[in-house]
Parts: structure tokens; sequence; C-alpha cells
């Protein structure tokens, strides 16, 4: 009886979740389909072009601008990852393992920092970084980058390590190694889909990221894919078409990421919300 007064709410738990799923997928399919498309073709009400055309990403591939702000774009997103990793992982354990003065106040800090808007320490950043004589470098954009994932990074590997038992350290210590050791062999192993997860996601952020590019970089020699996507919209020779096409190389990095670790990402998403 109890299964039988389930079975409407499943059903409707389903149909939300087909309806979500559908408001968010639409967006993502009518890109690529417009990105396909001829440009007088794009606003028909007809959901398949009526031809097929790869002009548009030829076009963008074509573009000097755009193939520097990739490579840009893979440098600061592939610093950034692994910046946070080398970084988050010792500042984590740190958290997790150690008992000193302090810890609390500084765990407590990292949760602040996620309270505040990016806009809300933009003019501070910008201050800091021209001050630095880092203005219109890389260079700033990975620190910046690095600054605004790398609190969340430690929180979420926080919880990860939380997760494996002490008791496999201390055997470990036991048995001759040192914590640092004990930390290499066990833990980290134990919490790579974790690390996966939160390399892949500073990468995601970084890679995506439009308004500190845009308030720290102004040469075309450092632009990133947003800024570079941004330079697409001319009012003189406008293409919805390679605008489309630019955003769809923008998204794949990230959809290819996602199906290429998903395994991990899912356990790195969830390891963390169980104890012992």
């Amino acid at each position: 009886m109890n299964a039988d007064r389930k079975r409407p709410v499943d059903v409707a738990l389903d149909i939300l979740t087909v309806l979500l799923l559908g408001l968010i997928l639409l967006p993502i399919i009518w890109v690529f389909i417009a990105s396909i498309r001829p440009d007088a073709d794009i606003m028909s009400r007809s959901p398949f072009p009526s031809q097929v055309t790869f002009d548009h990403f030829r076009e963008i591939f074509a573009r000097a601008d755009f193939m520097i702000a990739l490579r840009n774009s893979l440098i600061v997103g592939g610093a950034v990852a692994v910046c946070t990793i080398v970084i988050a992982v010792p500042a984590a354990y740190s958290l997790s393992r150690f008992t000193y003065r302090g810890r609390d106040f500084i765990g407590f800090l990292i949760l602040a920092t996620q309270m505040l808007p990016a806009v809300a320490v933009l003019v501070p950043l910008v201050v800091i970084i021209r001050s630095l004589g880092l203005a219109n470098t890389l260079t700033a954009l990975t620190f910046t980058h690095l600054a605004l994932g790398l609190p969340i990074a430690v929180w979420m590997l926080k919880g990860y390590i939380d997760a494996v038992p002490r008791e496999l350290e201390e055997a470990a210590v036991i048995d001759g190694s040192s914590q640092l050791g004990a930390m290499i062999r066990i833990t980290l192993p134990l919490i790579r889909p974790a690390v996966i997860a939160v390399g892949t996601f500073a990468f995601v952020l970084s890679w995506g990221e439009f308004l500190l590019a845009l308030a720290l970089i102004t040469s075309a020699e450092v632009k990133t894919l947003p800024l570079a996507l941004q330079t697409l919209f001319d009012p003189y020779s406008f293409s919805w078409g390679v605008v489309m096409a630019g955003g769809v190389v923008i998204a794949a990095p990230a959809v290819l990421l996602f199906l290429l670790f998903r395994n991990q990402l899912v356990g790195g998403l969830t390891s963390g919300g169980i104890k012992g």
C-alpha cells in the first residue's frame, strides 16, 4: 500500500526532473544548432536546420585573435587547476588532521570568503594587481582565478579527508612511515576522485570567468576566450552563427572534462558527505 501511495509522487518527480532537464538543455541544444545553421536560417522557427554548415567554425578557427585567446585560456586554466590541487590538498589536510591555535578561525575565514560575490572584491583586486605591476598579464589572471576558487576547493577537500579513517594513517605511522608519507601513500589515493573533482572545478571556473578578465586584461595578446567572444559582437560585421560557434568552442572543454571524469566527479562530490 505504501508503495502504491508513492507512485504518483514518483511520477510527479520524474515529470519535474524531465522539465527541469529540458529547461537546462534546450538553450545548449539551440546554441549548437544555431552554430551549424546559415546566418539567414538562424531565426527560423523550425528547430531543424535547412542546411548544415561548418563555415562558422572555420571562421572562428581562422581568426588569429581567437586562437591566441584559446591558448591563453588553456595556459591560465591549466595553471589554476594544478596550483589549486597543489595548495588545496596540504591545506585541507592540515585543517582536517592537525590541531593548532587559530585552526577554527582559519576555517571560518575560508567559509567567510565564499559569502562575498566576486564583484565585491573586484576593485580591491584590481588595485592590488596594478600596484604590483601585474596588470594586463596572464600571471595576474592566474592569481585572481586561484584566489577565487581556492577557498571552496580547500573546504571541499577537507570534507573528503575527514571521511578517511584516521586509523589507516596511524597504522602507517606505526609501521615506520612519516605523517607526510602516510598522507601521500594512504590518504591521497583514497581521495583521488575528490582531487580530480576539485581540479576540474578549478579549471572550468577559470575557463569561463569573464568579470575579472574584463577588469584586468586590455591587450589582445593576453585576452582569454570569454573576452574574445565579446569581440565577435562587431556592429559592422555581426554574425550570430560565428558567435554561437564561439560559444560551442568555449563550452566544449567543460563538457569533455565531465565525460572523461564523470565517475570521479560523481564519486568526489558525494564522498565528502560520508563519515567513517
